[in-house]
């Protein structure tokens, strides 16, 4: 039997009637979904919104912690720079003087590196993303700076070391030429030579004072053997001097003083011839003469 033939009145689905009208089970069954769509989307609404809520409050809470470490950095940044300028090294290149090295213009960097302005701290107060965002901007922005200027100043710093050992082996070099042959020990100027040569400022200190000593020994040691030579001289001219002056005295012949003695007589004639006189005498002293012409020699007597 065909199986449409075998349907009967009461399996047969009722239809809509034709006037339209909606039996009543239906009509409820629609009213139950209207009321769950419209709870459901109350619901959906109601999550949406605490969703969102809780999305932004996550985001907010991202972006503080996110400024939060940017302070900190910056805090960090700050308390480095701090303590690059509070210590030992940056105070002892500060205090150089020009004339300690060999180019000024490192002081006039160095002083320009050490009065960078300590900047104001930041603070994570905002109450949304976009203030905390602004804020961990502002403070990764100025911890770039600090450290910037930490960089600054230790380079600095070692320009002014590096300037300073400069003048310092320039001055070395220096003395080790100007005192050659002027020391009195040369083992002195052979460790300024190596300390040089090793650019080491204690060494090269060191080595200075040992080749100062020396040169000062030296010139100690020259001036004595100076004086004890302008001594000896001193003494020995004045004992030729002596010398010469006895035998000048031995060697000079003795005053004596003599009185000749006259004898003679006169003859003449008064019966007018001629009549002639002459002395007759024989000199006192003894072994001295005169000579006609009135001069004294020893060893003549003359007699007439």
């Amino acid at each position: 039997m065909d199986k449409k033939d075998s349907m009967t009145p009461d399996t047969i689905p009722q239809s809509t009637p034709v006037d339209g009208t909606v039996p009543a089970g239906r009509k409820n069954r629609r009213t139950v979904v209207i009321g769950v769509a419209a709870v459901a989307a109350v619901a959906l609404v109601a999550g949406g919104v605490c969703g969102y809520r809780a999305y932004e409050n996550h985001r907010v809470s991202m972006a503080r912690q996110a400024c939060q470490s940017a302070v900190t950095d910056l805090n960090k940044a700050v308390k480095s720079y701090e303590a690059l300028l509070g210590a030992d090294a940056t105070t002892a290149a500060l205090k150089t003087d020009a004339t300690s090295v060999r180019d000024a213009k490192t002081l006039d960097a160095l002083k320009q590196a050490a009065g960078a302005e300590t900047p104001g701290m930041v603070k994570c107060d905002a109450s949304d993303k976009i203030g905390l965002d602004a804020a961990a901007a502002k403070a990764d922005k100025t911890a770039k700076g600090v450290k910037a200027a930490a960089k600054a100043l230790e380079s600095a710093v070692k320009a002014v070391e590096s300037s300073k050992l400069d003048k310092t082996v320039a001055d070395a070099d220096g003395l080790y030429k100007a005192t050659e042959g002027n020391v009195q020990d040369e083992k002195t100027r052979e460790a300024l030579k190596q300390a040089i040569a090793k650019r080491d400022a204690g060494a090269i200190a060191k080595a200075v004072k040992s080749v100062n000593d020396s040169k000062a020994a030296k010139e100690k040691a020259d001036a004595e053997a100076k004086a004890k030579a302008e001594q000896e001289a001193q003494a020995q001219a004045a004992a030729e001097a002596a010398a010469q002056a006895q035998a000048q005295q031995s060697y000079s012949a003795p005053q004596q003083s003599y009185t000749p003695s006259y004898s003679g007589g006169t003859s003449g004639s008064t019966s007018g011839g001629s009549s002639s006189s002459a002395p007759d005498f024989v000199p006192s002293s003894g072994g001295y003469g005169v000579e006609p012409d009135g001069s004294w020699h020893p060893g003549n007597i003359i007699q007439h």
